[in-house]
């Protein structure tokens, strides 16, 4: 005969359970209108009620106890603190059924636990997970259900009241009648399929996600998630009891437990809800029936019935319903198997990456089997759903789950161009191995022919790199091969000894017009390569490299292509004394220039310097002498540079003394506290007068002149020129700063520098060079132009930049500019500006050398999570746009889309060296009507699945200030 215990346990004030994160009851009426459903509840009773109390369990006849022929030893604490053991089991008897305001139970009807004594009856006993770790299991009563939820939602949304009182319930919107409601959606959809989640589905969906520790898609529309803040618990379950709560259970032999109405199972990070649950302890089984909810930190999941192995953390699961928060997803399918820690299968399936009430993308499968182990997924019949609409199918899908990678076809791309015609491209995904991969990426171009294309990755233990091949077999239109080819490679030999290579080349200049992209690649004229080996250590630098430039824009001469440096060493060193304020540094370079049309020529310069500074709190000096040696061997000479010399030697000192006074104070501004700071400054530079006209320019420009330049020992870039100087320079900085957050809320500076005799040595001499289409004249003015700058950040999200510069010799602004943003993430951005200059060096009738222009950009919502993005740069003195593009952006919880039309002027403003342009004299190389250019580009992406079209999150970050592209 089996031998049984038979236990009830009924609290004196019973309210059902609710789900560990739930702040509200959402209750229904039933379809024969007697009586209220909530979730979490049990079917209601036949007493009609405005919100009635779920029944309690059916009483057990007095007169038929149970056999107890082994008592199990349980606990009842004497005080909530001080449990005491029973020798014999306890027996509660089930009081009647009462209304919402239960009466006192007659003394003849009191349960063995008293009304007196209101102590909870805790059952322990060990549940086996593993064979030598035994794991207590708790038996609890059931506690009361949370706090009332704020948020309204449509139907009938219950809270318990005060005790021994009635539920309290309203109604929003109209009466659901028994049937369940979900929130709709903000939107009326098209949709051509039936909905894959109908409401009721999307209901259970909303239930899960009040069972995770943080909502998955609380931040899926910002530019930068924030990572949910909860600590994991999984790793604690060997370790944690099982502990269960329900209205009554029963114990089979000490082997297997069930417990029936509103039963709560909990271990470590795993909650579980259900209507009943049976505990085997020898095979540690947990058999789930009725309204299932599972939790745990990665997973949450509905089903009608589950099978859960604890021990293998197998299962098997029926008409289930998931959230992943990681990725996040949900889905459904009609039957889950866990075959093991790793491995779980799915058949009719459907997921997606759209929060509760979306369904914007679906993707359908009847097989899915998903591996940990491998970090695979694979799908069989799978298609995908976009707004109702079928768009695609494959018999079979393979697809990583996680970062490792996996072999594959992604996402194919296409568009047209004018010059290539349409294209189409599948790339191909080769997982070599741990440490090998490539890409193949073929493209079809409709007037041009097959392009193979490819990138190949490696990775040791001390270098790592990327290969890039294009192939144009045959060009359809230019009966010729093309090709493209670039090797980036870094490696760190030692803690101090490194390598970078970045080597790049094309087989013409037409290449990436033709065949290129629009986006990227609109501005390019050279191609740039170089490669170095460098020695980094405490007071010591050593850099060893060769750099080439391939010429691409055929706009640019051949005898305008910058110098190769083949090779360049440079050697800085420096050191500080701590027993005195003494600073010594040398600087030391050796460079040789080759060209195929100009004079050639090997360049060695060393400076040493010595410094002396000396600060405080309040105020610094720091004096400081250099001497510069530089000496050219020079060889190929040309024609035109007959009778010139070969070798050329140029040794000047530099001494200059900077120093400065820091000010500050506290004051009020309305109701905030600020620090305000004065910093005067001034700056002596001197420097002899050199005749440097016998010197080619090999890599030597003007800087652009702003504030900083007013504190330059040089206003040449390069060593070519060296300035002659005789001047003061000074300045005051004022600041406004938060003391608090210890942001600079305003900064105004402005300074000038005072000429005491003409800088007679120029940029232009008795070589060519493409910088010297215009010569400058000596300049004999007694001041530079008046410099100002201010910057003020009125809030987080409301700024202004500005500058300005005066000119004295024509008492005329001949530089300014202003910028005003407001950038509120995630999505709220809008800048507007004007920049102005004027040439003051050789005067033009069409003023081609002036800047008068004016930018605007923006990323503002307009509907629903639709964005318009753009930007316009208008040149107001040619009355013409240089650069302008406008369209939309969609951004929500599981889809991106952007589409964009533009419209640029291709005149490329830089030097011989391939850097933007920034003096007068290379602005003049600018035409100003240009050749006009238009295109029309997309992007859309399925968050958690895949994307096609251009990368216009990253032009987007390159032309509108804030912009920030999002994580995922």
């Amino acid at each position: 005969m089996r031998r049984r215990l038979f236990l009830v346990f009924l609290p004196s004030f019973y309210t059902p359970v609710g789900f560990a994160n739930e702040a509200a009851w959402n209750c229904e009426q039933s379809k024969d209108g007697k009586g209220w459903v909530c979730v979490g509840e049990a079917k209601p009773a036949d007493k009609t009620t405005e919100a009635q109390v779920p029944a309690q369990p059916a009483p057990i006849e007095e007169t038929q106890p149970p056999v107890i022929p082994e008592p199990i030893q349980a606990e009842r604490p004497v005080t909530p603190s001080e449990p005491v053991e029973e020798t014999e089991p306890v027996l509660a008897k089930p009081a009647e059924e009462v209304g919402p305001a239960e009466t006192e139970p007659a003394a003849d009807e009191q349960p063995v636990i008293s009304e007196q004594d209101k102590r909870q009856v805790v059952v322990k006993r060990p549940v086996v997970t593993d064979a030598n770790k035994p794991v207590p299991v708790e038996i609890k009563n059931t506690k009361t259900a949370s706090a009332a939820d704020t948020q309204q939602r449509p139907g009938w949304s219950c809270a318990p009241g005060e005790e021994n009182q009635n539920w309290s319930c309203k109604l929003v919107g109209a009466d659901p009648k028994g049937q369940a409601q979900v929130v709709a959606t903000d939107e009326a959809q098209f949709h051509l399929l039936d909905s894959a989640f109908d409401l009721q589905q999307e209901r259970i969906f909303n239930t899960l996600q009040t069972q995770l520790k943080y909502d998955p898609w609380a931040n899926c529309a910002v530019d930068v998630p924030v990572s949910p803040e909860f600590v994991p618990e999984k790793h604690l379950r060997e370790t944690s009891p099982l502990e269960v709560r329900s209205d009554y259970s029963e114990v089979f032999d000490a082997e297997i437990s069930s417990y029936f109405g509103n039963v709560q199972i909990r271990r470590a990070d795993q909650h579980i809800l259900s209507d009943a649950a049976s505990y085997d302890t020898v095979s540690e089984t947990l058999d789930l029936q009725g309204d299932v909810y599972y939790s745990e930190d990665e997973l949450a999941l509905y089903s009608d019935t589950a099978v859960l192995n604890l021990a293998t953390d197998q299962g098997r699961l029926r008409d289930t319903m998931f959230i992943s928060p990681s990725a996040p997803l949900r889905g459904r399918a009609k039957v889950v198997y866990r075959d093991s820690k790793t491995l779980s299968r799915y058949k009719d399936v459907a997921y997606t990456s759209c929060r509760p009430g979306n369904q914007d993308w679906v993707v359908h499968a009847s097989e899915l089997k998903l591996s940990d182990a491998t970090g695979k997924g694979s799908a069989k019949n799978a298609w995908l759903e976009f707004k109702g609409t079928p768009v695609f199918y494959s018999p079979y899908l393979s697809f990583p789950i996680d970062d490792r990678r996996i072999s594959g076809f992604l996402a194919p791309s296409f568009g047209n161009t004018e010059r290539a015609g349409f294209n189409f491209s599948v790339p191909y995904y080769w997982n070599i191995a741990p440490n090998y991969d490539a890409t193949l990426r073929p493209r079809y171009l409709s007037k041009r022919g097959v392009l193979l294309a490819g990138d190949f990755r490696y990775l040791s233990e001390i270098t790592e790199g990327k290969l890039s091949l294009e192939f144009l077999p045959d060009d359809s239109l230019r009966e010729q091969s093309r090709y493209f080819a670039r090797l980036l490679n870094s490696a760190r030999f030692t803690p101090h000894l490194t390598s970078k290579m970045d080597l790049s080349y094309v087989s013409d200049k037409d290449y990436f017009n033709d065949l290129g992209n629009a986006l990227s690649l609109t501005n390019l004229s050279y191609l740039h390569s170089q490669a170095d080996v460098s020695y980094n250590d405490e007071g010591i630098s050593f850099v060893n490299r060769v750099e080439n430039y391939q010429a691409i824009d055929k706009a640019i001469p051949q005898r305008n292509r910058p110098y190769r440096r083949l090779p360049q060493s440079i050697l800085n060193l420096n050191r500080s004394f701590d027993f005195m304020p003494l600073d010594t540094a040398m600087n030391a370079e050796y460079v040789y220039f080759q060209h195929e049309e100009l004079v050639n020529g090997q360049r060695f310069n060393i400076k040493p310097s010595v410094s002396f500074p000396l600060e405080t709190s309040g105020a610094f000096l720091r004096p400081r002498l250099s001497l510069q040696h530089t000496q050219y061997e020079l060889s190929e000479q040309q024609t035109r540079n007959l009778g010139q010399p070969d070798s050329i030697s140029r040794t000047l000192p530099i001494a200059s003394i900077d120093g400065g006074l820091f000010f500050e104070r506290e004051i009020d501004l309305g109701e905030s506290a600020y620090m305000h700071t004065i910093e005067p400054r001034l700056f002596y530079l001197y420097i002899p007068k050199d005749n440097q006209d016998d010197i080619p320019l090999f890599d030597t420009s003007l800087y652009d002149f702003n504030f900083s330049s007013l504190f330059r020992e040089n206003r040449f870039s390069g060593n070519d020129r060296v300035q002659d100087a005789n001047q003061v320079t000074a300045a005051v900085t004022s600041r406004l700063v938060d003391p608090e957050t210890g942001k600079e809320r305003a900064r105004f500076d402005i300074g000038e520098i005072f000429y005491f005799r003409d800088r007679e040595v120029g940029l232009c001499g008795n070589y060519y060079s493409p910088l010297c289409t215009v010569n400058r004249p000596i300049e004999t003015s007694s001041f530079s132009n008046l410099v100002s700058e201010l910057n003020v950040r009125f809030t987080d999200h409301v700024s202004v930049d500005s500058g300005l510069q005066w000119s004295p010799d024509i008492n005329d602004i001949v530089r300014g500019d202003i910028m005003f943003h407001y950038v509120n993430q995630p999505g709220e951005i809008f800048n507007i500006g004007y920049r102005y200059r004027k040439n003051t060096v050789v005067t033009f009738p069409d003023r081609r050398n002036d800047i008068i222009q004016s930018d605007i950009s923006f990323h503002w919502p307009i509907y629903d999570n639709w964005y318009a993005v753009g930007r316009w740069q208008y040149s107001l003195l040619n009355n013409a746009t240089r650069e302008s593009f406008i369209g939309f952006e969609k951004e929500n919880c599981c889809w991106r889309f952007r589409l964009i039309g533009r419209r640029w002027v291709n005149t490329r403003i830089t030097d011989a060296f391939g850097n933007t342009a920034a003096s007068d004299v290379e602005l003049s190389r600018l035409d100003p009507e240009g050749e006009s250019q238009t295109g029309v580009f997309f992007q859309i992406e399925l968050k958690g699945l895949t994307g096609v079209g251009e990368k216009l999150d990253e032009f987007f970050e390159q032309n509108i200030y804030g912009y920030r592209k999002p994580e995922r």
